[in-house]
């Protein structure tokens, strides 16, 4: 009898270090995602470097996202997130912009498909965003046209991160 209870415990040790082992294994693989960047935001990021990769992002979408219908707004979501000196820069572009749109019947808009912090240095911040450009003729047709590379410098100005900067870069 005791010989019996030995062994049924026995299997009950392993069993339970079976289950031990398999929670184990599943916290590490979690944790190993989060810090990969598997979760929403990038790991290893404070929450004043997120912040301006979150905005160098929005920005990214906004600079290359125009339709027709509401072209104006569009621009004005644009240069909102510009700093002053960009902002005038871009509302230079503003006119050629529309006329060609409204020449082709198109729409213009993006999709980012990753971003990374290089630096942050006080209230600057380089991002890297990669981006793909798309046009949606009249009948609602969507086509990728490009893919890009950015480097997008942002500034912290009154509590919000703007970008003051981007330029086109390959790879």
């Amino acid at each position: 009898m005791t010989q019996a209870l030995h062994r049924s415990l026995g299997g009950f040790r392993i069993a339970a270090l079976a289950v031990l082992v398999a929670v184990l294994a599943g916290v590490a693989a979690f944790q190993l995602h989060q810090r990969l960047g598997g979760g929403s935001k990038l790991a290893g990021l404070t929450r004043q470097e997120q912040a301006a990769v979150d905005a160098a992002k929005q920005e990214a979408i906004n600079i290359q996202t125009y339709r027709l219908k509401s072209f104006d707004s569009d621009f004005a979501a644009a240069v909102a997130g510009m700093t002053p000196q960009k902002a005038t820069e871009w509302q230079a572009r503003k006119s050629a912009l529309k006329s060609g749109m409204t020449k082709q019947k198109t729409d213009l808009g993006a999709t980012v498909s990753g971003a990374g912090l290089v630096s942050l240095r006080g209230d600057s911040a380089v991002v890297l965003v990669s981006s793909d450009s798309q046009r949606s003729d009249s009948k609602g047709k969507l086509a990728t046209f490009a893919q890009n590379r950015f480097q997008v410098t942002m500034k912290l100005v009154k509590g919000a991160w703007l970008m003051d900067d981007f330029q086109s870069v390959s790879l």
